[in-house]
């Protein structure tokens, strides 16, 4: 295996308005947050992109800055892969359902298996797997049903996606949170690195030997962003590093 490099993002929030940071006159429509990230792509050169969730802060955003949004991501050449989150759900209504042609227009693979599919990219140097979400709720498990290793995997590198919440050890009460990730879900995958998202503080949940991080969000009005560069390195394993989200200097109109 040679080595690869990952950009890890998730919760843009693009049409939420609290992701426009302060030198940007706009609002729902602004996106500041992306183009950091797209920035952020062409500083450090990944091999790919991942976007683990709530690229979209609702189901509505217009029609004009989804095509806007995934017009900068298909401007990076770059192999980007996309899950939905539980604030841009792959239900019956959703968005990435109503663009499908302007998300495989741009080059992006959006993961849309309720069970789960498996990627392979780069000439099957990497494998991906990972899973759409289709309702926020305690029966849904991010990293229920992943592959093992040996059957995903064997001589790639493995990398899972998943956007819920982090509980740690399994709780006694199930139903308290939705979309639940354990330790013992995370150090199960086998994988070489685990890219979560729903968690907009970068956080370090590794467990069992698995490293697993949330990358926070890009971009927030109260606060810096950041994003997580992941060196998949032989020999070593995964190197992660935070990497500050810088928003255009005079915003994105």
């Amino acid at each position: 295996m040679r080595p690869l490099r990952l950009l890890h993002t998730s919760d843009v929030h693009l049409a939420g308005g609290f992701s426009t940071p302060k030198s940007c006159d706009r609002r729902h429509d602004c996106l500041c947050p992306i183009l950091g990230v797209a920035e952020l792509a062409r500083e450090h050169r990944p091999d790919v992109l991942l976007v683990v969730g709530d690229l979209f802060d609702h189901g509505r955003v217009p029609d004009e800055m989804v095509r806007a949004a995934f017009g900068v991501l298909a401007k990076l050449d770059l192999p980007t892969v996309l899950i939905s989150g539980n604030h841009d759900i792959h239900d019956d209504a959703s968005l990435y359902g109503r663009h499908e042609p302007v998300v495989g227009g741009a080059g992006v693979t959006f993961i849309d298996e309720l069970e789960g599919a498996t990627l392979r990219l780069l000439d099957d140097e990497l494998v991906i797997w990972g899973r759409a979400m289709d309702d926020h709720h305690p029966g849904f498990r991010p990293l229920h049903g992943v592959p093992t290793r040996a059957a995903a995997a064997a001589d790639s590198w493995y990398v899972v996606l998943g956007h819920g919440h982090y509980v740690g050890q399994e709780p006694a009460d199930a139903s308290m949170r939705s979309s639940p990730i354990t330790d013992d879900d995370i150090a199960a995958t086998g994988a070489d690195y685990v890219a979560l998202g729903h968690w907009h503080t970068l956080t370090d949940v590794s467990a069992g030997g698995v490293p697993a991080w949330y990358a926070g969000s890009p971009m927030m009005s109260w606060s810096d962003g950041v994003a997580l560069v992941v060196d998949l390195v032989p020999g070593q394993g995964a190197r992660v590093e935070a990497v500050p989200v810088v928003p255009p200097a005079a915003g994105c109109a």
